[in-house]
């Protein structure tokens, strides 16, 4: 599902399961236990990166189709982006090609999105598919995502790379593999030299008030 490595005080949690890298719920549980590793291992800034052209392509629909299955993935997956949102550690995304529902969500909680250039969509496609966005999301993609771009979470519409800038989902673009990880890892390193009890302090005053609102949209699933 996921692989993790550690080298020179950045963690990198590269997603790759051999297709579209969907998340279920085993995938955010390796996800989990690898924000742990990085907690034990004492890492200063997290990578989060998808595999070649894909970075997520959203939920598992499998799962989300479900209706048991589907409230406890919405759940579980909150769980996790609130808690990248909230991290003491700079989580940087390294997008990796398109990052559909799902993936979109993982975009608007990373301290920074580097992205790849190319033919690939970036965006909170459920309404497309006939999917619900809950409504914890839809306030997490609002601290990210300007009017009017905001609203293509009611169409389902996505944007590519370059647009996805001006959207709210990413930060910069690159033209290259090699130039994404390198700018990726970059930016990390270079967010982990700020103090962590500064950091954390300055993303609590910023972002709390939105992590309660959706805690509160969270318990009402």
């Amino acid at each position: 599902m996921s692989e993790y490595r550690f080298d020179d005080g950045v963690a990198h949690l590269s997603m790759d399961d051999g297709k579209v890298n969907a998340i279920g719920t085993a995938t955010l549980s390796s996800l989990n236990e690898q924000l742990d590793q990085a907690e034990k291992d004492g890492a200063t800034a997290v990578v989060l990166s998808g595999r070649e052209g894909v970075f997520c392509a959203g939920f598992n629909l499998a799962e989300i189709r479900d209706p048991d299955g589907a409230m406890a993935l919405r759940r579980q997956f909150i769980d996790l982006v609130l808690r990248i949102f909230e991290s003491d550690k700079p989580v940087v995304i390294a997008c990796t090609g398109h990052a559909l529902g799902a993936g979109a969500g993982l975009l608007v909680v990373a301290d920074r999105r580097v992205g790849l250039d190319g033919a690939f969509k970036l965006g909170f496609n459920e309404a497309s598919v006939g999917v619900t966005i809950s409504q914890a999301t839809v306030e997490l993609a609002r601290y990210r995502m300007p009017m009017p771009w905001f609203e293509s979470i009611i169409s389902g519409s996505t944007f590519a790379p370059q647009q996805a800038v001006a959207a709210g989902l990413l930060d910069e673009v690159v033209q290259d593999h090699d130039a994404l990880l390198s700018e990726s890892f970059r930016i990390a390193r270079e967010l982990g030299t700020i103090a962590p009890p500064v950091f954390a302090s300055m993303k609590h005053v910023a972002r709390g008030g939105v992590a309660e609102h959706v805690r509160l949209e969270r318990s009402r699933l």
